[in-house]
């Protein structure tokens, strides 16, 4: 199966990024933390919902190591809604 690729960046030097589904970020998961796919994969579930809600009510999140998100820009598209997050981490 063929990977979803999506392009980065803006101005004249935008990489292509890969996609990382849901399946697959939940085994990294596990394979990280030794957890058992059965209980890992409600707390994951639960974990991402309740970041989108709080992205969603326009809060600001900040949560080391991932870092301070935020939305940046929203907007009502066929199918859904867009929204562009800004996230600020710390230099490593």
């Amino acid at each position: 199966m063929e990977s979803d690729r999506v392009v980065t960046g803006g101005g004249s030097d935008p990489h292509v990024a890969q996609v990382v589904q849901k399946r697959e970020f939940v085994d990294r998961v596990l394979a990280r933390t030794g957890a058992r796919r059965a209980e890992a994969r409600h707390i994951i579930e639960a974990t991402l919902a309740e970041l989108g809600e709080v992205l969603e009510s326009g809060q600001t999140l900040a949560v080391p190591p991932l870092g301070r998100a935020r939305i940046a820009l929203e907007r009502d598209a066929r199918g859904g809604q867009v929204i562009t997050l800004r996230l600020r981490r710390r230099a490593s």
